[in-house]
């Protein structure tokens, strides 16, 4: 069974969601390790909230106030911020599930491989 303090110890932070005082720990195990992870529930979240930000924007008769300007601005900034770190890491992940395949499934990882080095290759001659 997953370990209830998700943690993500290849990080230098790590974030531990303490469920344990849960209604149903089962359950938000469950959630967490085989339908979204936080990290993936916070990404929903903001995504939504982008769209309705973006609607009551285009959308509104009234003047926001500085404060609710800045907080939505922050907002945005943030999102921002965070796809430039997914975009910046995005290599190294496609390296870290390839070597994770290759000591788990080498058939797989060769296949893989061989199509890979065959995309990479058509993409240089274009």
């Amino acid at each position: 069974m997953t370990d209830p303090n998700l943690q993500n110890q290849s990080q230098s932070q790590s974030l531990v969601l303490n469920i344990q005082n849960s209604s149903d720990l089962a359950l938000e195990q469950k959630i967490f390790s085989q339908i979204a992870s936080a990290g993936h529930q916070l990404g929903v979240i903001s995504d939504v909230l982008d769209i309705l930000v973006t609607a009551y924007r285009q959308n509104s008769k009234t003047t926001l106030t500085l404060d609710i300007e800045s907080t939505l601005n922050r907002f945005k900034e943030m999102q921002v911020q965070i796809d430039q770190e997914k975009k910046a890491r995005a290599p190294e992940r496609v390296i870290e599930v390839l070597e994770a395949m290759r000591s788990e499934d080498q058939e797989a990882y060769l296949r893989m491989a061989t199509s890979l080095r065959s995309w990479l290759n058509k993409q240089a001659d274009l």
